[in-house]
């Protein structure tokens, strides 16, 4: 039975070597197995090493181009505030210009009236029956330059023969001269009111509205600048600095008199240069006017 042991040898070898390859195949795979186990968190550290650098590249990236635009923001914040300041100064400039051609309106219309006139006739003069006292009725108005009547005359009846005429002055400052604003001869003037050396000047009657400007110097909207000259007078007479800053030498009141000579007429006149003048003219009267109210 040589023949059947060999066979049966031959059996054992063959699986004997199977199972050889297979413990080779399971000690292989174990052992790769066991690799990957082992160097699993090797693996796993690297990736995520890699993941946080891609993190932190993103973010640099990210952070640069949020530099860029701060920095752009901050170019554009700087630019902004200086064409603000541009404009701020061009506004002030805007004004500076305004109150300079107002003042120029202001001086281009004033100095067309060098000196304001007004014409005092005595229209009847006696003794009053029931107070024994005695009055003078006059006509007031003023006139232009062509000696024609501005105002409608008005008619006043004061007690005494004496008249006073209370103005306000306005008398500009040579600097105004260099700033070729106002001529330092111009002087404006205000007829406040008129009343008798019998009445209290309170109870005078009023010429010129306080806070308008006269008639004489025309009827267009003035100036703020004029306005203020108008308006402010007595705050403009105490404040030397404001006085000063508008270019005012003088501003305060007069008050000239007069007797009255029935039957006579009288020129009131402001000359650019002098205070009010009071002096009877031979000259014609303007015409009748209306009593005042």
């Amino acid at each position: 039975m040589p023949g059947v042991t060999e066979s049966i040898a031959t059996v054992n070898s063959l699986v004997r070597t199977g199972l050889a390859v297979i413990a080779v195949g399971a000690i292989g795979v174990g052992g790769w197995y066991g690799y990957n186990l082992y160097h699993a968190g090797d693996l796993e550290l690297r990736k995520k090493e890699t993941e946080l650098k891609d993190v932190r590249r993103q973010r640099q990236t990210r952070e640069g181009e949020l530099q860029a635009k701060q920095q752009q923001l901050a170019t554009q914040q700087l630019e902004l505030a200086k064409r603000q300041q541009e404009i701020s100064e061009l506004n002030l400039d805007i004004k500076n210009k305004e109150i300079r051609i107002q003042k120029l309106d202001t001086a281009l219309r004033l100095l067309k009236v060098n000196h304001r006139v007004a014409w005092l006739t005595v229209v009847d003069q006696g003794t009053d029956k029931e107070t024994k006292e005695l009055f003078t009725l006059v006509r007031f108005v003023e006139v232009d330059e062509q000696g024609k009547a501005i105002d409608e005359p008005r008619q006043f009846r004061i007690k005494g023969d004496v008249v006073y005429i209370d103005n306000w002055v306005v008398k500009f400052d040579d600097s105004y001269v260099e700033q070729a604003d106002i001529d330092r001869s111009t002087s404006l003037v205000l007829f406040r009111r008129l009343f008798g050396e019998s009445q209290k000047p309170n109870d005078g009657f009023l010429l010129d509205k306080v806070g308008d400007r006269p008639n004489a110097y025309g009827k267009e909207e003035p100036s703020e600048f004029e306005k203020a000259i108008w308006r402010d007078f007595w705050n403009i007479a105490n404040d030397q600095a404001k006085a000063k800053a508008m270019g005012i030498r003088a501003a305060h009141g007069e008050a000239p008199f007069i007797k009255l000579r029935k039957g006579k007429s009288y020129k009131i006149e402001l000359r650019a240069s002098d205070g009010l003048s009071i002096t009877p003219d031979d000259g014609p009267p303007p015409l009748t006017g209306k009593p005042a109210a």
